[in-house]
């Protein structure tokens, strides 16, 4: 790349010596989330990992740069939060012992839902899957980068609707590449305006496929809903609430009622509490009759009475209505007894009257033909008078209303001047505020009134950073050998309550297991090691570098505890407030000194062992910590004078003694 650099938030380049791309404005400084990849990681020598995008309880989505091509990418890394953690300063993945068959079980799944995609890739309505690959504990897909904007942004620039004609020209194609997707087993369960964009060339991508554990309320992932499209039985994990093609045909129905009508439709657990939805042509009379009821029963309730495939919604969609054709073939069979008529007259009481109207052109037309025009003037006329009937009210009631919230907005400070904390206005504010949704949350969240999610179960620190614009959590750790650290175990507001924004909530965390069995190091590193400690459930420990270069490097040489050497095997508690001091070699200290193997060769003089009185001065407290030595170094010729003698513990018992605290500040 030479002296030119890739922006980790939109991937243009720029010279190496700037700090804030001058593109998108992005500070290479700015910190990242650890729980996820650091921008700048490379990942199978060809992408490259930049700033996070979004996730859910499935993984990990980021953007990120094909370097073999130099083409944006967005990467999706498998990683469900619950099951699972980052270690440390690197993209590995460490899953919990405890629930390694879950993870597994979700990735395959995982797995085997891409593959089907990818089978898709020559789909224009599908983001197309570029890569598959095994890496780092879990798996990656790589899609290619859609440049464009959300239907929800393409809405709000576009007066907030649709007119049905502008409909029926951009779904069809989704409408078909949805039918492909469930003729190829695959449910989608998350349509909505979130999830559908619209590129430049007027094209609707379909993205943000997921396992169904994803999509469905305590089904063993931390579940991602779209409030108004999602189907209701996608709230209950029983077997009794079963989902399928008609679950997506909820979502397809709640896209158009939205596109349509210009507001998001009420959410399903909402409506089965009371099902006010209006109708789409009540709310937009342009919406004609047969597509607003086609909307309506794709938005029902019990999945078997909602309409069940995409082919049959479509069908009901675009069919021509049969409710105008009746009035054109009515008079038809009404004139033909009208013709017939003047029979009837043929024998008038005053025929000469008769045949002198005949002549002039000028007879009156039958006293039926007469009847039946007037009859349908009549209709025509109750046709309009049934609009003007909705109007009317409708514009008085929306004129009282505003004149109604002006006084109130007036009127209400003047009433509480003497209360400055007035909860119930707060109250009524926070549900007329209700009325416009926020259709980018995923909770029910307004300026005073915020629902509080369940976080039991879940990790403390995707928590505070997902919800920290919406509340204070104040945490209590605790131990607890049945609970993973960072899970959090109880909060004391209730789920599902409101509260205002910004209230605080006090949680229990865990902080891991109450102590365990120390673990041997022997022919582990130290990041190895690390592993085994955590396993074992020792979290109170710290690593310290040994000054000593005598040793095997990237190893541990000694345990110690208040300052004196243990041995793996015992009980270590985390609770005691005690320490493990993990002593360990660096990776760049040196091997032993071939000379010191070979002592026993050199002649017993006082000239052979003046080199080795010298070499261990430097680091005589560090003959403790080094086991392995102790085994190699075989006993040198002068036994009064030479040092690497005193390392053998049989020949020597004092100097085994691990080091006073004094020494310990040395290390």
């Amino acid at each position: 790349m030479g002296d030119r650099r890739f922006c980790y938030r939109c991937m243009e380049e720029y010279d190496m010596d700037q700090h804030i791309c001058p593109h998108c404005g992005f500070d290479e400084t700015t910190p990242h989330n650890a729980n996820y990849i650091a921008p700048g990681t490379i990942l199978r020598d060809r992408y490259l990992v930049g700033v996070l995008m979004d996730y859910n309880g499935e993984g990990a989505s980021y953007i990120g740069l094909d370097l073999s091509t130099e083409c944006k990418i967005k990467l999706r890394e498998y990683m469900p939060a619950n099951f699972c953690t980052r270690v440390k300063n690197k993209a590995t993945i460490s899953v919990n012992y405890n629930n390694l068959a879950k993870y597994k079980a979700f990735m395959a799944e995982y797995t085997e839902l891409n593959k089907s995609l990818a089978r898709l890739r020559n789909n224009s309505n599908i983001e197309p899957i570029l890569d598959m690959f095994a890496d780092n504990n879990t798996t990656y897909t790589v899609f290619e980068y859609a440049d464009g904007e959300k239907m929800l942004d393409y809405l709000k620039d576009n007066a907030g609707e649709l007119s049905w004609e502008q409909a029926t020209v951009l779904f069809p194609p989704l409408f078909t590449t949805i039918g492909i997707l469930h003729n190829s087993g695959i449910i989608h369960r998350a349509i909505s305006p979130d999830t559908i964009y619209i590129t430049e060339k007027g094209e609707l991508k379909l993205s943000a496929f997921s396992v169904s554990a994803v999509r469905t309320v305590d089904a063993g992932l931390d579940h991602e809903l779209f409030k108004g499209y999602a189907a209701p039985e996608q709230y209950s994990a029983s077997s009794s609430s079963r989902q399928g093609t008609w679950t997506d045909v909820y979502g397809v129905s709640a896209l158009l009622y939205r596109c349509l009508t210009g507001c998001m439709p009420v959410d399903s657990i909402s409506r089965m509490k009371n099902d006010d939805l209006c109708e789409p042509s009540v709310l937009n009379p342009s919406v004609p009759p047969h597509v607003s009821k086609a909307i309506m029963d794709g938005m029902k309730l019990s999945g078997a009475d909602r309409i069940q495939t995409i082919t049959e919604l479509v069908t009901r969609l675009f069919e021509q209505p049969a409710v105008p054709i009746k009035p054109a073939a009515e008079p038809v069979q009404k004139e033909q007894p009208v013709v017939k008529e003047p029979e009837r007259y043929e024998a008038p009481r005053q025929p000469q009257g008769y045949y002198e109207y005949d002549q002039r052109g000028s007879y009156p037309p039958p006293v039926r033909e007469r009847h039946y025009r007037s009859r349908e003037d009549e209709y025509t006329v109750e046709k309009v008078n049934m609009v003007d009937r909705l109007k009317v009210p409708v514009i008085i009631g929306v004129l009282l209303l505003a004149i109604l919230v002006i006084l109130i907005a007036f009127l209400w400070p003047l009433f509480n001047q003497s209360k400055p904390d007035n909860s119930s206005s707060n109250s009524r504010d926070s549900m007329s505020s209700n009325v416009i949704s926020d259709e980018d949350d995923d909770f029910d969240e307004t300026a005073s009134d915020t629902e509080m999610p369940d976080l039991v179960g879940k990790f403390y620190s995707l928590c505070e950073e997902k919800y920290k614009d919406y509340f204070k959590f104040v945490p209590e750790y605790v131990y607890d050998d049945d609970t993973e650290a960072d899970m959090i175990m109880e909060q004391d507001v209730e789920p599902g309550t409101y509260i205002s924004q910004g209230s605080t909530v006090n949680l229990v965390v865990s902080k891991g297991a109450k102590g365990g069995t120390i673990p041997k190091y022997d022919g582990l590193t130290v990041s190895q090691y690390e592993n085994e400690l955590k396993k074992a459930g020792i979290s109170n420990y710290s690593l310290v570098k040994s000054s000593s270069t005598w040793g095997i490097p990237d190893t541990v040489s000694q345990l110690q505890i208040d300052g004196k050497s243990v041995t793996p095997g015992i009980y270590f508690s985390n609770e005691d407030g005690k320490k493990l001091i993990v002593f360990y070699i660096s990776k760049d200290a040196n091997v032993i000194p071939q000379p010191v193997t070979q002592a026993p060769t050199v002649p017993a003089t006082t000239t052979a062992v003046q080199p080795q009185t010298q070499a261990p001065t430097a680091a005589p407290t560090a003959a403790p910590t080094e086991p392995p030595v102790v085994v190699t170094d075989p006993p040198a010729p002068p036994p009064s004078t030479d040092p690497p003698i005193v390392i053998v513990p049989p020949t020597d018992p004092p100097v085994v003694t691990p080091p006073d605290e004094g020494d310990i500040g040395v290390w």
